[in-house]
């Protein structure tokens, strides 16, 4: 299940962000390490639109963040995707939360179609979304340039296929 995030989740979400890497990995440049309750705080003032969710196992167990982000296209946009607590991870639950949060993403804007952006070496989170049902754009979105690397990002696509509107225009 997912449920919306809210402060007493931070000690949780910083116990997860472990590293400068890792924060990068999962949020691009919009935070900083190391991560802190004020710079949510921050975020979320300024993009009071924006959804932020944990994820929970069927147990009960909390092993994840991510964000739905609303966009001009009418076609929300998944982000900061961390399946955090290590010991839960290749378990299926990256699949198991991208669901939940495709499914939030329908409830919320009524779409049949969710996009993405990740990093392109990102290989086991292309993997995960790939096995969901995203859809890997090769060409290049953008370049983000951070401490004299060039990470080269690249947008994915979700449609539902059970959806009335399957056709997808790039």
């Amino acid at each position: 299940m997912i449920k919306a995030y809210n402060n007493s989740d931070f000690k949780l979400l910083e116990s997860w962000v472990t590293d400068a890497a890792l924060l990068l990995q999962f949020s691009g440049t919009d935070f900083t390490f190391p991560l802190t309750e004020q710079k949510i705080a921050d975020y979320q003032t300024e993009h009071p639109d924006r959804h932020l969710y944990m994820g929970y196992t069927i147990d009960g167990v909390p092993f994840a963040f991510g964000e739905i982000i609303p966009q001009e296209s009418g076609y929300p946009k998944l982000a900061r995707i961390l399946v955090g607590e290590p010991s839960l991870r290749n378990q299926g639950l990256g699949r198991y939360f991208i669901k939940l949060l495709l499914k939030e993403s329908k409830r919320l804007y009524n779409t049949d179609r969710v996009e993405l952006f990740t990093w392109e070496k990102n290989h086991v989170a292309i993997r995960c979304y790939e096995s969901v049902g995203f859809k890997f754009l090769p060409e290049l979105y953008k370049t983000i340039f951070h401490e004299s690397v060039n990470y080269n990002i690249h947008k994915m696509i979700y449609t539902d296929v059970n959806s009335k509107h399957t056709s997808i225009n790039f």
